[in-house]
């Protein structure tokens, strides 16, 4: 999964009634913030607190790099004064890939007094988005939703593409002529089906007529031998719905084959990260990334690079994947509402703000409009406020220009 201007250049945010967003609340009055702007200066306020949810220590793909994004945040915002003149406080949680802890990760958010969960990714949010429903908390920024009650409930507020963000590499495969296409794709229980036919829909769409070839990967695969030998048997081109440590288990048996397929991924999967040692390869020179967010080295992430560097963070991770990016813009999202506020910034205030808010960040992602469900699939993707995507190289240079192409009506099987 996944720089920023100056105060004067954070997310924009317009509320068709009120604007808000989500937040955690120290106070035990329940009041945080007074709704003024931050100014640079100390943040002496009762602080804000967040909590910020992903797998880092686990067998599977790992996110620590939400958490370096997230407390590179609280850095930055803190040195400039904070959020209304009060500290942010945000709290990383480590689910581990286990449901039991993730429930446990919100459980003790609240418990604390939490206002919302900000910028988390888990495999698991089915198990938290019940619970921070019942304390009428909002999930604000996320990535990459999964399950079904992360694309229904009234409390989340995706801020990535999914799930068009992987089915988009088909749309643009068959743009670029590829005549069989391979689908690498996470074995995900209650997912993995229903994104095929978004798959097979976006292939018809533009004039695909065959059947595409999906190829599943067990979530915790070691060995990628197989399913390799299948994608690149009779094929073209790959387009993989895998994470970046499933990207990487598989490039040295991709290099062992002789394959020369095209290859297709998600922003912060396919990248310098998951093939580095493999950049020669034909597939690889040849890739297209499909994003949710302008690459990192774009000048609207300018204060994320710079906070990044100034916090020390570890070069082993990769910053320009979905998780950091989301991380960072659901930060910046929450920091815009939360001053906009009039009055107490509570789970509710900030549940109802969201629900109207027109979130225009700044060209970090195309402007969301959180008051407007999707209505297609007999509204199975509600809260799929994005159904947009950019497309770009590896090293993040935009294909044919850059900008964002809406994939809606592809979608749903209709021609562009």
């Amino acid at each position: 999964m996944i720089n920023f201007r100056k105060s004067t250049q954070k997310l924009g945010v317009v509320a068709a009634v009120a604007v808000a967003a989500l937040m955690l609340s120290a106070c035990s009055s329940g009041s945080a913030a007074d709704g003024s702007a931050s100014v640079a200066g100390a943040a002496v306020g009762t602080p804000i607190k967040t909590v910020t949810v992903a797998a880092a220590d686990w067998n599977g793909p790992t996110y620590e790099n939400i958490f370096v994004a997230a407390k590179a945040y609280e850095k930055w915002i803190n040195d400039q004064g904070g959020i209304a003149g009060h500290p942010l406080e945000i709290t990383v949680c480590d689910d581990k890939g286990d449901p039991t802890l993730t429930a446990a990760c919100a459980r003790d958010a609240i418990a604390a007094g939490a206002i919302a969960d900000v910028g988390s990714f888990s495999y698991n949010a089915y198990v938290n988005v019940p619970i921070y429903s019942a304390a009428s908390m909002a999930i604000l920024g996320a990535c990459c939703n999964l399950a079904a009650a992360e694309y229904t409930s009234p409390n989340t507020f995706q801020m990535g593409n999914n799930p068009v963000l992987n089915p988009a590499g088909v749309a643009r495969a068959v743009q670029d002529g590829c005549e069989d296409i391979a689908v690498l794709e996470l074995d995900i229980p209650g997912v993995t089906d229903d994104t095929n036919i978004i798959f097979s829909n976006i292939a018809k769409a533009y004039g695909y007529e065959k059947e595409l070839k999906f190829i599943r990967v067990p979530l915790t695969a070691t060995d990628y031998s197989s399913v390799v030998a299948q994608a690149t048997d009779g094929t073209d081109c790959i387009s993989m719905f895998l994470g970046e440590n499933n990207i990487s288990g598989m490039m040295a048996p991709f290099a062992q084959s002789g394959g020369t397929q095209t290859l297709y991924g998600a922003q912060g999967n396919l990248n310098a990260v998951s093939t580095k040692g493999y950049e020669e390869l034909a597939g690889v020179k040849n890739s297209v990334v499909t994003g949710a967010y302008m690459p990192l080295n774009d000048a609207v992430w300018d204060d994320f690079r710079g906070a990044l560097t100034a916090n020390d963070a570890p070069d082993t991770f990769d910053y320009s994947s979905l998780g950091a990016l989301s991380a960072w813009s659901g930060y910046s999202a929450f920091t815009q509402i939360a001053e906009s506020i009039t009055g107490d910034i509570t789970p509710e205030s900030f549940l109802a703000a969201a629900s109207t808010a027109v979130v225009d960040n700044g060209g970090m992602t195309p402007a969301i409009d959180f008051s407007k469900t999707w209505d297609a699939f007999d509204g199975q993707y509600a809260r799929a406020f994005s159904r947009q995507v950019t497309y770009m190289k590896i090293d993040g240079t935009p294909v044919d220009g850059g900008g964002w192409i809406d994939l809606s009506g592809p979608m749903q099987g209709l021609a562009p």
